[in-house]
């Protein structure tokens, strides 16, 4: 544990409360509920977010039999140096091609913001087990960050 690197993480996914309403109505939790967590009364829109629509470093993709792809988007704020660079590192499951387009995020100053795309598509209908692997940020210009 380094808990040093903690106060220069380089890039943040970035969430705020509107954001994780918009997380709870994917979830199906009514008015009532939002408002026992968040104090404060909100309404979900009518055409909902997906639950993995969050902006959150963390992906859970379920495939199903005949949709073996699915695309998320992500959008991260550099909080480290201006003209800073990242270049992206993707280990995939065994079963699970990952695509992140773009494969670098160029930023000019600090507190801009950049999106990326992440494509899963399963090579097989179904494992029927869960697999892991891992997408991560590696500064190339501007620190050392690696942000996974």
């Amino acid at each position: 544990v380094n808990p040093n690197a903690a106060l220069d993480p380089g890039l943040v996914y970035d969430a705020g409360m509107e954001e994780y309403v918009s997380f709870l109505c994917s979830l199906n939790y009514t008015a009532k509920q939002i408002y026992l967590l968040t104090k404060r009364t909100s309404s979900c829109p009518k055409l909902r977010a997906r639950p993995g629509d969050l902006n959150y470093p963390s992906f859970s993709v379920v495939f199903k039999p005949r949709d073996l792809v699915r695309v998320t988007r992500r959008t991260v704020k550099n909080v480290g140096q201006a003209f800073s660079e990242y270049e992206m590192a993707v280990e995939s499951p065994p079963n699970v091609n990952i695509i992140v387009e773009p494969s670098t995020l160029t930023f000019k100053k600090q507190n801009e913001k950049a999106n990326f795309t992440v494509r899963f598509k399963s090579k097989i209908a179904s494992s029927g087990r869960p697999e892991f692997g891992q997408i991560s940020w590696k500064c190339i210009k501007g620190g050392t960050q690696v942000v996974r």
